[in-house]
């Protein structure tokens, strides 16, 4: 009875390995996950690819960045199409 309470689906498990990224899950939601992930290949699967994208995105945005010349080429080429 109380394993049934503890097992999550697969939606919500994709949801709380999501919401970790975020911010702290509960104790409880982060036991339910732990327990998901311990039968479920596909969910660990999942949290691998959302936790190398993550890191992938957080090196991007720390590392790069446009000079002021790319950044008005860029204001330009959008300001061209809006014309359009």
């Amino acid at each position: 009875m109380m394993l049934d309470k503890m097992m999550i689906s697969c939606e919500n498990a994709t949801l709380f390995v999501s919401q970790k990224e975020e911010h702290k899950l509960s104790i409880s939601n982060r036991m339910k996950l732990l327990l998901h992930l311990a039968v479920c290949k596909f969910c660990r699967l999942f949290e691998q690819q959302n936790n190398f994208l993550t890191r992938q995105f957080k090196h991007i945005s720390t590392t790069l960045s446009l000079s002021e010349i790319e950044k008005e080429e860029l204001q330009n080429k959008i300001n061209s199409e809006l014309k359009k």
